[in-house]
């Protein structure tokens, strides 16, 4: 039997929000339904907006940041059960692609579609989800392998993070770059995922910690998360002022969170010999990165740099969430600093507003208990 609910549903690329009457039916094998306590409004769910739901066909389904309550099961299914907490993760493992059959799962495309159990109320059109998961709304449907449970007592006011930009700003140092004890770190770019980069990095041991941005505020967001160093990119060189923080070497790990083309290769040439760069923002359709290659200062080629792309944080959501869940409730990862503002589901348009502004961390959507 369906259920009704609300949700975010945007009718195409470059339309806006609406908020809608949507009906939930009942999980099909291999599938939970969970009841959503909180979601974050991430710029992923901008991105899709403007561009597309990464394939998937509008009308689309906004979110996929959320944490909830499983609420009811499809057959067979075992992992998670009734009532426990769950994040929800667009980034599980699909197990079908090429990486995932060359045994590295970590690589995978990720080739997950929404359970064709969503569906607007008003006309019965079917909804799929942002990145397959769809949690700006008080209920969606998943596939059971996306739901990873929690301990219970994490707060999913801001344990729904994990679900994206927390875990993807962690992996992207933890385990996509796998930064070592001791390291030297610059991280550009300062939103929710800059700054999970930088808790990441210094979760891993890094010893130096350089975070870069071009507004004040949030280089003050930096030192509360453990920054040795911030750099104001508006009246400096990042590259330079890099350099000259580090004695002219460089760091060994350079992270680009903005998604912005020219900071990848801003990100190359302040490594030291051997360092490696890590592209983590979503860049605009089209985009190119031009790298400085041989016969200059900083050069690639010679200095044998690498760069790296990750999606998500490259997690295996099943092992790296609960780590992660288990770092925060220890003190180690910041979670409640993540969330700067909690709202209704009515509030997106601001919260919105408020992420391009630069005025908040994250805003999270809170639901009814």
């Amino acid at each position: 039997m369906s259920r009704e609910a609300i949700g975010a549903v945007v009718d195409a690329a470059g339309s806006g929000v609406h908020i809608e009457e949507l009906q939930i039916d009942p999980p099909g094998p291999g599938e939970v339904l969970v009841r959503l306590v909180a979601s974050g409004v991430c710029h992923s769910d901008l991105w899709a907006m403007e561009h597309g739901n990464w394939g998937a066909p509008f009308p689309m389904l906004l979110g996929h940041e959320g944490g909830g309550i499983v609420e009811e099961v499809g057959d067979g299914v075992q992992v998670p059960t009734v009532g426990e907490p769950v994040v929800l993760s667009w980034a599980v493992p699909c197990g079908s692609c090429g990486p995932c059959r060359r045994g590295v799962p970590r690589r995978c495309s990720h080739a997950w579609t929404q359970p064709p159990r969503v569906r607007r109320a008003r006309d019965s059109a079917p909804l799929s989800g942002t990145l397959s998961l769809g949690t700006l709304a008080t209920h969606t449907v998943v596939h059971a392998a996306q739901a990873i449970p929690m301990p219970a007592e994490l707060p999913l006011r801001s344990g729904c993070l994990l679900g994206c930009g927390v875990s993807t700003g962690v992996g992207a140092a933890t385990q996509t770059a796998k930064v070592w004890p001791g390291a030297r770190v610059a991280v550009i770019g300062l939103g929710g995922i800059g700054l999970a980069a930088l808790q990441g990095a210094r979760i891993a041991g890094a010893e130096r910690l350089i975070a870069i941005d071009l507004a004040a505020p949030k280089l003050e967001w930096a030192n509360r998360f453990g920054a040795t160093d911030t750099v104001d990119a508006s009246g400096v060189d990042a590259v330079a002022a890099v350099r000259e923080l580090t004695g002219g070497d460089g760091v060994d790990f350079a992270f680009e969170a903005t998604g912005v083309a020219q900071v990848v290769s801003q990100a190359v040439a302040m490594l030291d010999y051997a360092g490696v760069a890590v592209a983590i923002g979503v860049p605009p359709i089209p985009a190119e990165v031009t790298l400085a290659w041989n016969g200059t200062e900083n050069a690639a080629y010679p200095r044998k740099t690498s760069l790296l792309i990750t999606d998500g944080g490259d997690p295996i959501p099943s092992e790296d969430f609960p780590e992660m869940a288990g770092w925060a409730l220890d003190g180690r990862l910041d979670l409640d600093g993540m969330v700067s503002r909690e709202l209704g589901l009515d509030e997106l348009d601001d919260a919105f507003r408020a992420m391009l502004a630069g005025e908040v961390i994250r805003s999270v959507v809170v639901f009814d208990a």
